[in-house]
């Protein structure tokens, strides 16, 4: 299940499309089964809360659109089949998680550098808003542009494809 948490309030937010999108992602990139099993929270904050965050985990201190925090990682999606990860996820050990599911992880996104982004690459602030909803998605499920072979930009390229109303053009990789 996707939970959406606001604790920014200069924007409104379509919460329950926010979770739509997040939760297809998850499938269309885990398989329904294991997207299923999992937990994941999109959170929405301002800035300053992004320039803390950006800061302790990544040393950069200003604000950034989107960071996704991983608390379950899976094996890695360019050394194992879709399948070969929810055979390893439902091998393992039950855990002590009660009739809760186990949290995949976090999508950050900040309001205030996502609009400014939005009106920078010509985007409204809701497009902008599903981009990095699909790109802290998938950084959850364990790409990383950083360090791939553009295999995550591809697949967001298709997702956006697949998801999104609007035909847009490619976004550079965040």
């Amino acid at each position: 299940m996707i939970f959406v948490i606001n604790r920014q309030r200069r924007e409104r937010l379509d919460r329950a499309a926010v979770a739509a999108l997040a939760s297809a992602t998850l499938e269309a990139v885990l398989g329904a089964r294991l997207a299923s099993a999992l937990d994941a929270n999109v959170v929405f904050i301002s800035d300053e809360p992004m320039r803390r965050l950006n800061q302790a985990y990544r040393g950069i201190n200003a604000p950034t659109d989107v960071l996704s925090f991983v608390h379950l990682p899976l094996l890695s999606p360019y050394e194992s089949t879709p399948a070969q990860r929810e055979a390893w996820f439902f091998s393992q050990p039950p855990t002590t998680y009660g009739d809760d599911r186990p949290l995949l992880g976090e999508v950050v996104i900040a309001t205030p550098t996502a609009r400014r982004y939005a009106e920078r690459h010509a985007l409204t602030f809701a497009e902008e808003i599903q981009r990095l909803v699909i790109h802290g998605v998938v950084h959850l499920c364990g790409y990383d542009h950083e360090t791939d072979a553009g295999q995550m930009t591809r697949l967001e390229r298709q997702l956006r494809q697949r998801f999104l109303r609007t035909a847009l053009v490619s976004a550079d990789a965040r």
